[in-house]
């Protein structure tokens, strides 16, 4: 009897053991299940951070191209604006300093001299100066647009047409005929030989035209020896500046560059 119980528990131990065996085998397939889901996790996820890192370092490139774009066009367009800011400058000087004051140009280049004694003709940023200087005649500065043309011939004017056109229209008339280069004929009123400077005048009996011209020669002081008082007198010059008419003085004209035709 002791015999067979012995073989009826091997048994079982047998069976309960192929049991516990079959049970680990599962969770040994269990756990590596979990093991390649875990590992083809891991592979998803290093993929797509590999992916999310590409495409925020592909962001990140756009963003800083165009950054830079951004900045070369701002620095091209400060680049022109300044350029632009310069040579506006320069025409406001040379324009103020010829029209005014009589001086320069100093941004402009000399392209022409013409065969009249040295005048010349300079070419801005569009703009043209000519510079006269006739050997007997006109000597002034004059500025305009690049069509501005060479003209030598004085306008020509009455002293009586000049006084009236003044009277009540001082400033319309003196702007009108500002920086003119003018032939006017009138009586010779007084001569400043140290100064070299003539006095044209014309007067009528009730002093209501009466008007002035102060003449600062271009010729040589000599040249005054041939002029006489209150004769009539013919006078080219550009026209300067002009004195206001007040109660005890006439209006006066001033006319620089003056050469005597008389």
């Amino acid at each position: 009897m002791f015999k067979k119980k012995n073989n009826i528990d091997l048994e079982e131990f047998n069976e309960n053991n192929e049991e516990f065996i079959t049970i680990s085998n599962k969770e040994n397939e269990i756990l590596n299940s979990y093991n390649d889901i875990n590992n083809y996790s891991d592979i998803l996820d290093s993929s797509s951070n590999e992916e999310y890192l590409e495409t925020k370092d592909t962001t990140d490139d756009e963003i800083e191209k165009t950054r830079n774009r951004t900045a070369n066009y701002k620095k091209i367009i400060n680049i022109i604006f300044a350029i632009i800011i310069i040579i506006l400058t320069m025409i406001s000087i040379d324009v103020i300093g010829v029209a005014r004051y009589d001086v320069g140009p100093f941004f402009a280049l000399p392209i022409k001299t013409f065969k009249d004694g040295g005048s010349k003709a300079y070419y801005g940023f569009g703009y043209k100066v000519i510079k006269y200087n006739q050997k007997q005649g006109r000597k002034d500065k004059e500025i305009g647009l690049w069509n501005l043309k060479y003209n030598i011939d004085p306008f020509t004017i009455q002293d009586l047409d000049l006084a009236i056109e003044m009277s009540g229209k001082e400033v319309k008339t003196y702007k009108k005929y500002y920086k003119k280069f003018v032939r006017i004929n009138s009586t010779l009123k007084s001569i400043d030989k140290k100064n070299n400077k003539i006095t044209l005048s014309f007067e009528d009996e009730g002093k209501k035209y009466s008007l002035d011209f102060e003449c600062s020669m271009a010729s040589e002081k000599n040249a005054l020896e041939n002029l006489k008082e209150n004769k009539n007198t013919t006078i080219i010059g550009t026209i300067t500046n002009y004195q206001f008419k007040t109660k005890d003085n006439p209006g006066k004209l001033y006319i620089n560059n003056c050469y005597s035709e008389q």
